[in-house]
């Protein structure tokens, strides 16, 4: 004899009713007005509503708290790595190419090396700049969440500020601890990105003295590659420090945007 279609199932609630909804869960509401709280058939709740759930809401928060520490620093960790590989592949790259002219300088396929290598090691580099101002950015992110993290933990008990020392104001955004810095322009220039712009600024003014040598006397064609040097190396801090000016504002708009709103 067929059973009923909407004779209940014991061990999932299920009536038999096509509603779309996974039959291994079922709903329980609270007190009206309250969201619907979607528990297994186990009697477990969701993952989404757990927390509400936790019998030690404190002790979670704090595990959650050293455990996002731990993923912040290793994503500086991961920052730093990345930055110096990337710079390590351009500059071999560079110096691979500069080997190569080398054993072609007395040959009449050197001008053609050149115009075929200068481009894709100027743009390589270019690529790499970009990449490495913004692993550097987000390292500097990190840190401010960590410092964040470091402060909280400076209030947990009087006295604590003493373990958890912290920059003084003014320092530079990459100092986790105050070494005598100060946030100043011209640290910008000091950074790996910065040395490899310089780096590639001074290859795309080689590759216009090549190119300017053909049609003017030599002097001339090497104030102009002193020139291009000049202006791309200006134009690589300019960009940075656009980036790194607009950072604190953007870190400042993702906290806002975390903090739950205020009701009356």
């Amino acid at each position: 004899m067929d059973e009923p279609q909407d004779a209940e199932h014991p061990d999932t609630g299920y009536t038999g009713e096509d509603t779309g909804e996974d039959p291994r869960t079922r709903h329980t509401t609270g007190k009206p007005g309250e969201h619907p709280e979607t528990r297994h058939a186990t009697g477990h709740p969701e993952a989404r509503h757990s927390a509400a759930h936790l019998p030690d809401r404190t002790s979670a928060f704090f595990s959650a708290l050293l455990n996002e520490q731990f993923v912040l620093e290793s994503a500086r960790n991961a920052t730093v790595s990345e930055s110096g590989t990337r710079a390590s592949i351009y500059l071999t790259t560079l110096s691979s190419s500069l080997v190569a002219f080398g054993f072609l300088a007395d040959t009449p396929f050197a001008v053609v090396f050149l115009a075929a290598v200068l481009p894709i090691v100027f743009l390589l580099g270019v690529f790499t700049y970009v990449r490495l101002v913004e692993t550097s950015l987000e390292d500097v992110a990190a840190l401010a969440a960590l410092q964040q993290i470091r402060r909280y933990h400076r209030r947990l008990l009087p006295g604590a500020e003493r373990y958890f020392p912290m920059p003084v104001r003014g320092h530079a955004p990459n100092e986790m601890l105050d070494i005598g810095g100060t946030a100043s322009w011209r640290r910008v220039f000091s950074t790996l990105s910065s040395a490899i712009g310089a780096v590639n600024s001074m290859v795309a003014g080689a590759g216009v003295v090549a190119l300017v040598v053909r049609f003017a006397p030599v002097p001339v064609s090497v104030g102009v590659g002193v020139a291009a040097v000049l202006v791309l190396f200006v134009l690589h801090g300019l960009y940075q420090e656009r980036r790194y000016a607009a950072l604190p504002r953007i870190v400042r708009a993702a906290r806002a945007a975390a903090e739950p709103p205020v009701t009356d």
